[in-house]
């Protein structure tokens, strides 16, 4: 096995905290720390994973030494990493595959964190595409799973103007990843995914979000319970929260109307036990609360006979939402701004829905309601609610 996958990947690991990672990478930090892995061949000189008989020439191994240390660098810097990377990748054209599939991945991950989505997805395309062909075997084992990881996120992150082939797509890459990056051999491929969603709940989250926009709406709901489950495990309450509450609007998609209401009724109730230093993750978890008070609010209204307590979940769900409005504001004038560190990507659970772009009047609004990912049938449900109560 070729150490040129596990170079760059543990390189990554090493000195950013990269986008693809596990729960056991996330112990000490607000969000993920790095996993130990053993000390990267690449460290120890480029070389050193090469045989005499196959190895490049100096100025080839200074342009790849170059190329990282410009995207993993304490300075990083995205520009001259990717046109380091990309003068790599055409030195290197002849090289085997496992190693020009580890180019393409890491060229994939500077697409991603430049913001450039149909880029980063047409290398993670070929990175996967060289994995799984003739001498992909001998990559690094961590190679595939960040690549469909790689690929599933580009395509997340495009939203709404993502296509059904597309949400397919990704769905089937989470699924792969989740798979792959289970700890055990279990007896049956369910286990496998739930294993692997144990270790990064980030991806089973956005696994749900985007069998949601495949229209797959049964597995979205399973999915998003099993990363609520997950996050539950490693006590992080506010995103097991906004998964729960995203399983209910699966359900209520599903047309499962009793099981969701049961899911988001008892979503709903555990905010109340939410506690955290984070700022911006408490007003994400009132926003998915208003969300959820919405969803239900809708599926109530159009029962029949219970319209009263639809407009009362609708307006607690609106006095919630005005009041994050107000902290909002209050936080504004005490001049506190935080700013975007990159033009990354955005496909996280940390990401989704601005929590302070959501607000009850908005849920009138279909293109609002095609960005929350919501099916045509729910929306027409919650407009109604709005326009008619």
């Amino acid at each position: 096995m070729r150490g040129f996958g596990g170079a760059a990947w543990m390189i990554t690991n090493w000195v950013l905290p990269s986008p693809y990672i596990t729960v056991e990478q996330q112990q000490t930090t607000q969000n993920l720390v790095i996993q130990s892995t053993p000390a990267s061949p690449f460290l120890q000189g480029a070389s050193f994973w090469l045989s005499a008989a196959t190895a490049p020439s100096n100025s080839e191994v200074q342009l790849l030494r170059q190329a990282f240390g410009e995207f993993y660098g304490v300075n990083q810097d995205l520009v001259k990493s990717e046109q380091l990377l990309s003068k790599v990748i055409e030195v290197w054209e002849r090289r085997p595959a496992d190693e020009r599939a580890g180019l393409y991945r890491v060229r994939g991950d500077c697409y991603s964190a430049l913001g450039d989505a149909p880029k980063a997805i047409a290398d993670y395309d070929k990175a996967v595409e060289l994995l799984r062909g003739p001498g992909g075997d001998l990559a690094d084992p961590e190679e595939l799973p960040a690549s469909v990881l790689g690929r599933a996120r580009s395509i997340k992150s495009l939203g709404a103007a993502m296509t059904e082939k597309q949400a397919k797509q990704a769905a089937s890459d989470y699924e792969a990843y989740l798979k792959l990056t289970s700890r055990e051999e279990w007896d049956s491929e369910q286990e496998l995914i739930e294993d692997g969603a144990t270790r990064n709940p980030y991806a089973a989250w956005e696994w749900g979000t985007v069998l949601r926009r495949a229209g797959a709406y049964k597995e979205a709901a399973t999915a998003h319970a099993l990363a609520s489950q997950a996050f539950s495990e490693i006590g992080d309450k506010g995103r097991a929260v906004i998964s729960l509450t995203d399983s209910g609007i699966d359900l209520a998609a599903a047309s499962d109307i009793p099981q969701a209401k049961q899911v988001l009724e008892k979503a709903i109730s555990k905010t109340k036990g939410v506690e955290a230093r984070d700022v911006a993750l408490l007003q994400r978890v009132i926003a998915k609360e208003g969300e959820g008070r919405m969803a239900l609010a809708a599926l109530l209204w159009n029962e029949g006979g219970q319209r009263a307590q639809a407009e009362t979940v609708m307006g607690d769900a609106c006095v919630r939402l005005e009041q994050l409005q107000a902290d909002a504001a209050s936080v504004a004038k005490s001049k506190v701004v935080i700013t975007e560190a990159s033009p990354r990507l955005k496909f996280s659970i940390d990401d989704d829905s601005p929590a302070l772009e959501v607000s009850c009047v908005r849920f009138k609004n279909p293109v609002f309601l095609d960005q929350l990912g919501w099916p045509k049938d729910l929306q027409e449900k919650v407009i109604k609610l709005e326009t008619l109560r």
